[in-house]
């Protein structure tokens, strides 16, 4: 299975855009953290993260996740994240899907050399949501380990959508799939980011009563 052309065929090319929420019209974009202390901020973002993608992946024995590492000349820089990923029990199987994307020269840390993404996919048995989301969430926090430094994106490719935590604070969900994402809205209204709320109702409200 060619996991990066059927991820570019069901999100049109817009899976890995930024900021996803507004690069993909119609998703939802959810609140994660909350006040507090940093390991209460860090696990309301876990268990919000974990119910919403629960609902996303119910009923399915595997998801499909994408690590995407910020590289320099190194194509295999992905490497050192793989080992990291085995500190979390999360062991990326040799069948994977690895490609590089070279990025904006605008966008370089360093003038001196081209910097890429390099995307690794691979599936996974959904019992490993948790860890996965542990590791996507814990990049900004200092005292939080395992910590991978790489982005993490989640797809259901059956039911075509897809997540996106970003950090602790936040998670978009998008995808062509209509309906699921409305059974969302109406399921997790109470965790939808305030700022963008009035967007997703544009789109989502007249559907959810």
């Amino acid at each position: 299975m060619n996991l990066e052309l059927e991820i570019e065929s069901i999100f049109g090319g817009k899976a890995f855009l930024r900021p996803l929420f507004y690069s993909y019209p119609g998703g939802l974009r959810f609140e994660l953290s909350e006040t507090g202390g940093v390991i209460e901020q860090f696990l309301s973002a876990l268990r919000k993260s974990t119910k919403i993608c629960s609902d996303i992946f119910i009923g399915e024995a595997k998801l499909v996740a994408c690590v995407r590492i910020h590289s320099g000349s190194n194509r295999f820089a992905h490497r050192a994240t793989i080992h990291a990923l085995r500190s979390a029990g999360i062991d990326i199987p040799t069948e994977r899907s690895v490609w590089s994307e070279e990025i904006d020269p605008d966008e370089w840390f360093c003038e001196n050399e081209p910097e890429y993404w390099i995307n690794v996919a691979f599936e996974a048995p959904v019992t490993l949501l948790q860890a996965i989301l542990w590791c996507a969430l814990a990049k900004d926090f200092a005292v939080i380990q395992p910590k991978p430094r790489c982005d993490f994106y989640l797809f259901n490719l059956k039911r075509r959508i897809m997540a996106f935590p970003y950090d602790d604070r936040g998670m978009d969900v998008i995808g062509p799939n209509t309906s699921l994402l409305l059974q969302l809205y109406r399921h997790h209204r109470a965790y939808l980011l305030d700022h963008d709320r009035p967007l997703m109702d544009v789109t989502f409200a007249k559907h959810a009563i």
